[in-house]
This record gives C-alpha cells, structure tokens and sequence, in this order.
C-alpha cells in the first residue's frame, strides 16, 4: 500500500512538472546597423557653414519596441526592443553626416539656418516586399523662418532573411542612406558643397 502510494505521488508530482509553465521569454535588444560606409565628402573644418540640427522628432508609435508593416497594418514584435529609440537613431545620424562628413558646424544660434527632422517610418515592410523602410520628413529654414527646403526622404533596403539582426542590419543601411540623401539635400539648399 505505501509502495502504490509513494508511485503515485510520484506520478503526481511528476505530471505537475510537466504542467507548469515554462518562464517567460526575455526581451532580446537591437541597434541599427551601421550602414554602408561611405567616403566623407568634404574635410571636417573649423570654418565651415553653421547649421542648427533641432532634435529629431518621431511619428507617435516609433517607440522601443520594432515595428512591420502589411499594407495600412502596423504590428509590434513582442520580444524585439531597440536598445534607444528610433528617433535618437536620426538624430545621431544626421549630427554625423552633417558636421561630420559635410563639415556644417553645430550651433544654437537663432539666426542660423534651422533644419527640422521627423523621423515618419522606421519600419519592416513585410509586403508587397520584405524589406525596410526609414522616412524622413525635413524641413530648411533661414533665420528669417523662410523655408529652404521641405521634403520627404524615403528609403526601402531589402532584408535578407527573418531574423532581428537581418531586420536591424537593412534599417540601419536605409538610415545611412536617408541621412546621406538629407545632407546632399541641405548643402545644396545652402549652396555650399
């Protein structure tokens, strides 16, 4: 009788473990990749035009978690977190390739010219391509608030495969190429470069 018993608790106990529930799962975090380097165009130099970056601001869901698309759907990866959010990725782009690679030099003067970013996607587009997608939305102005330039900037990588990290490396590509597109942009705004 208690050689059944013992069995039988044991069996309890055994099928108990079997039945709970397996911890949950950890958030995984990611950065963009870097992106295609590319030759600085002009020399970094102490003389160089001024040019007031204000900070870069983001569409209302670009948050920490990433983001697909289908269509007019936006999703949210559960477990897929970037490690800062998307809109202080445009900004650190754009400070580097504006005063670092097209020599403007940074400043808070009020009468400098004033460029306003926000970052519109930052997204994995699932269809009708598999592929990621960074807008960008700038807009130019003078000390005078006259607008020198105002114009969307999008960008579409293809991701190679389904992982985060294929997901991560083709934003980070776009990005680059988005804030190389701005900068082009910008110094031929100001006639500079």
């Amino acid at each position: 009788m208690r050689l059944r018993l013992a069995l039988a608790l044991a069996l309890a106990c055994l099928a108990c473990g079997c039945l709970l529930p397996k911890p949950p799962a950890e958030p995984r975090y990611f950065t963009p990749g870097a992106g295609d380097p590319e030759p600085a165009a002009t020399a970094h130099s102490a003389d160089g035009p001024v040019l007031r970056l204000r900070r870069v601001r983001a569409a209302a869901y670009l948050r920490a978690r990433m983001v697909w698309r289908r269509g007019v759907e936006i999703g949210f990866y559960d477990l897929y977190r970037w490690t800062e959010s998307p809109s202080r990725y445009a900004q650190d782009a754009l400070e580097t390739e504006l005063y670092e690679r097209r020599g403007f030099q940074p400043t808070t003067s009020a009468v400098a010219p004033a460029l306003e970013a926000s970052l519109e996607s930052f997204d994995e587009r699932l269809a009708p391509a598999h592929e990621a997608v960074v807008s960008l939305d700038v807009q130019l102005v003078d000390a005078k608030r006259d607008v020198l330039l105002d114009r969307a900037f999008e960008v579409a990588r293809p991701i190679q495969g389904d992982s985060p990290e294929a997901i991560a490396a083709a934003l980070g590509d776009a990005l680059a190429a988005a804030t190389r597109q701005v900068g082009e942009a910008v110094s031929q705004s100001l006639g500079s470069r």
